[in-house]
């Protein structure tokens, strides 16, 4: 009996695969809505197939899943994408933008950075991690998502590795019990040490497709020297991590091209110079400055220059003293180009609030022209039929 199950989800999980077209994927981060006013209403709905909303949190004392931001999730008056009224909370607006763009498939992501020891408590107990899938599949019912990320940063030892094929293979049966039509998916980590560790090829059967997480080469907080975070190719400044290996990293370990996503940031990393006169890759910042991030949307464009060779966006600004390193138009259509030549998924982007809404700056609107336009995507029909109190209102 197993075995036959364990088939029929692998087969349903390679067709599913193989009749899809190219996917375009973005994380919207729950607190975007309070300090920079960000909505779903804002996400650019029909340049993507699939939205994954982060995070869902997890309580260690009994393995469920919970929510991180009870107030911006489900109940914050919220407007009506429909029409007149209000909604409440994120969620609720998420459902309505699936009506109205029925390509477009919404996804709880559960975890995220600093969550790697409440993932180790709960699966290292089998009634907890029981719980955790459990809880997670209600949640999906629920509330309206058409699947589950898990974004466990990262297993940290083969033990761990096991868990989590445990743990997706588990989420596997239980997602296709409700729908086989409902996503699984894996944010996978770009360094070699985190890959090594994972199981990938056992990982693959339950997976619908991987989010490889190709950013974050290079920040003030870790790194020696300034450089690239997001390159396609070569080195960045600080190391030899890019694209192009890392995807090359998980296609050599027999994990399908045309399940892999490739990660890109809507924000750059900066630094602050130790000298002003050296502000290219490779220099020294001065630690005071701290890690820094800002929104690619909010960088100035006058001082922006472009590396061709290993693709990538970059600007020093004299008036504060900070150099970026970032994704632009150029890096997002010669990304999706080269996407298309590896056979690629497509791509996804954390986090939606950092794109430029303007068709000539949006880095999602550039990458899905190059793909070949929104008539190239994924056009899959999402879930809508759920036995749920919550959205029956918005039938």
């Amino acid at each position: 009996m197993f075995h036959k199950l364990q088939s029929k989800i692998h087969n349903h999980v390679q067709h599913s695969q193989a009749s899809n077209q190219l996917k375009s994927g973005i994380y919207f981060a729950n607190w975007s809505v309070y300090a920079r006013k960000y909505f779903v209403q804002d996400l650019p709905a029909e340049h993507l197939t699939h939205v994954f909303y982060a995070f869902i949190g997890m309580d260690t004392s009994t393995g469920k899943v919970k929510f991180t931001d009870e107030w911006c999730d489900i109940q914050m008056p919220l407007d009506s994408i429909n029409g007149n009224g209000k909604v409440t909370g994120s969620l609720q607006q998420l459902y309505q933008l699936k009506q109205r763009n029925r390509k477009l498939k919404v996804i709880m992501s559960i975890g995220g950075w600093g969550t790697s020891d409440s993932f180790t408590a709960i699966m290292s107990d089998a009634s907890k991690a029981r719980n955790f899938v459990l809880s997670s599949i209600a949640m999906v019912k629920e509330y309206g998502f058409d699947g589950i990320d898990i974004d466990w940063e990262y297993p940290r030892n083969k033990t761990e590795a096991r868990q989590l094929v445990e743990l997706l293979y588990q989420l596997r049966v239980e997602l296709h019990s409700f729908s086989p039509c409902m996503v699984l998916t894996f944010a996978a980590p770009g360094g070699d040490d985190n890959i090594q560790i994972l199981d990938l090829k056992q990982m693959d059967q339950y997976l619908s497709f991987w989010n490889v997480m190709c950013y974050d080469f290079n920040g003030s907080g870790w790194s020696s020297k300034t450089g690239y975070h997001s390159n396609l190719f070569g080195s960045n400044g600080d190391n030899n991590l890019n694209c192009a290996d890392i995807i090359g990293k998980y296609t050599k370990s027999g994990i399908p091209s045309n399940k892999l996503m490739l990660g890109m940031p809507l924000y750059a990393r900066t630094f602050e110079l130790s000298n002003a006169s050296n502000s290219g890759i490779g220099q020294p910042f001065t630690r005071a400055g701290g890690e820094g991030t800002a929104d690619y949307k909010k960088l100035a464009t006058d001082i922006e220059k472009f590396d061709s060779r290993k693709v990538s966006a970059y600007s020093y600004n004299p008036s504060n003293g900070k150099w970026s390193g970032y994704d632009n138009p150029q890096s997002a259509r010669i990304k999706a180009q080269w996407s298309k030549l590896s056979n690629l998924a497509g791509g996804f982007w954390w986090d939606s609030a950092g794109d430029e809404i303007s068709n000539e700056r949006s880095l999602v609107k550039n990458y899905v022209d190059q793909l070949g336009g929104i008539q190239s995507l994924d056009t899959s029909l999402n879930h809508l039929d759920y036995p749920s109190t919550f959205l029956k209102p918005l039938q």
